[in-house]
């Protein structure tokens, strides 16, 4: 988002608005990925979790989508805002700051790996065993497979929110417009 600003073209700042969306609703969903895997797993601390996967594969899935958007990974709205924010970059001619996104990103993507490892994949610790496990009602599911459905909308019907987003962008850029909405036709 940061990359966005920095550039200030009216294709950066359209990349930052587009990321700003993507990343509320893709935080969002791995907070409440989060809250579901401490209610089924016991604990927040990662280890003293594991094998969620074997008894929740569902739910190793829409940890996944979040994460692999977050990552910038097609075909998930964070691939477009990264891809966006990139051609700005390249354009601007500011080569350093692309890598360090790309740099970043792959970070990212060793990081929510990681989580999904120890979380879901490794086999469940034997002192975690009793640690105390609730259900989860259906209506906590709802909201987290909402929100992974959106985030690969807006990787895959990507134009329309985009092209709002390069919109306000050029608005942000140029807030002529703006200033006469706000203050009349006659002042300046």
């Amino acid at each position: 988002m940061i990359m966005g600003l920095a550039l200030f073209t009216p294709l950066a700042l359209a990349g930052s608005v587009f990321f700003m969306l993507h990343h509320s609703i893709v935080k969002s969903n791995l907070f409440l990925v989060g809250g579901i895997v401490q209610r089924l797993g016991g604990s927040f601390e990662l280890y003293r979790l594991g094998g969620l996967y074997a008894s929740y594969p569902a739910l190793a899935v829409l940890f996944l989508v979040p994460a692999l958007s977050l990552a910038g990974l097609p075909p998930f709205g964070g691939f477009v805002a990264k891809l966006v924010l990139v051609k700005a970059g390249l354009e601007a001619e500011s080569y350093w700051i692309v890598g360090v996104s790309l740099a970043v990103s792959i970070l990212t993507l060793v990081s929510m790996t990681k989580i999904w490892a120890e979380a879901f994949w490794k086999p469940r610790p034997a002192e975690a065993s009793g640690a105390s496990q609730q259900s989860v009602s259906p209506g906590l599911w709802v909201p987290v497979a909402v929100l992974a459905a959106l985030t690969v909308v807006m990787g895959v019907a990507a134009e329309g929110l985009f092209d709002l987003a390069f919109r306000a962008a050029e608005q942000l850029t140029d807030p002529a417009s703006y200033i006469r909405a706000v203050l009349g036709e006659n002042r300046e």
